[in-house]
Formats: structure tokens, C-alpha cells, sequence
């Protein structure tokens, strides 16, 4: 999805130049809106890759991230989902808002599991 987006962007960039139509700033501006939610997914799994080298898989900060990164990425999937809808003019831009939707709610949903695994870990310790 990354990749695609990318190219997308670099499309959009050239033509920016030569497309005049009022419905190029709007498109212009949902690609953006998809970037950053592919900007901020990514960002957030390299954090996560680095801190689970470290061994630190299952701490606060690990669960604070997961569910700030997935209230952005949720934030911006609905926000572009409404933008791609409410203006019927823009042509679709294709599944990135559905897929933002989905990795905003998957980011949620590993946080509320991470808060599990820290409470179950935190009653292993007790335990021993």
C-alpha cells in the first residue's frame, strides 16, 4: 500500500503543474491526508520493531503508542473516507481510506491487548 501511495504522490506532484480544474486541490488534499496515515503507520511499527529488539514488548509506552498512532491513523482513515464521499466529483481514490480505517481500529485493538499482557504479566510477577 506504501509503495503505491508513494507513486501516487509523485503523480500528483507532476501534475500539479498542469491540471487547473477545481477538483485537483480536493484530490491534492485526500492523497495528503492517506500519506500521513501511511506515514504515521509506519513510524509507529519501527518503533515498535526497535522495542521489541530491546525485549520490551509488552510496557505502558508500548500500549500508549499503539492506541495514539491507531486514534490518528482512525482519525484521518474517517476523515478521508468522508472526503473521498462527500465529494462525488473526486473519482475514487481507491481502498487507502478502508485500509486506514482498518489499521487505525487494528492499532486500537493490539493496545487493549497489550493492556492485558501487561496486567497478565504484572500477575506473573506477583506470583513468583
Amino acid at each position: 500500500m506504501g509503495v503505491s501511495e508513494y507513486w501516487k504522490i509523485l503523480r500528483l506532484s507532476y501534475e500539479m503543474g498542469k491540471d487547473d480544474t477545481d477538483d485537483f486541490v480536493w484530490y491534492f488534499l485526500l492523497q495528503g491526508i492517506q500519506a500521513w496515515g501511511i506515514i504515521c503507520s509506519c513510524i509507529a511499527f519501527f518503533i515498535l520493531a526497535l522495542q521489541a529488539a530491546k525485549g520490551k514488548i509488552f510496557t505502558r509506552g508500548n500500549e500508549l503508542l499503539l492506541m495514539i498512532f491507531g486514534s490518528i491513523i482512525l482519525a484521518l482513515g474517517s476523515i478521508s473516507y468522508l472526503f473521498s464521499h462527500f465529494f462525488s466529483k473526486i473519482e475514487n481514490p481507491g481502498a487507502a481510506s478502508s485500509l486506514l480505517l482498518l489499521v487505525g481500529l487494528s492499532f486500537i485493538f493490539f493496545s487493549l491487548i497489550f493492556k492485558i499482557g501487561i496486567g497478565m504479566q504484572q500477575d506473573q510477577d506477583l506470583t513468583i
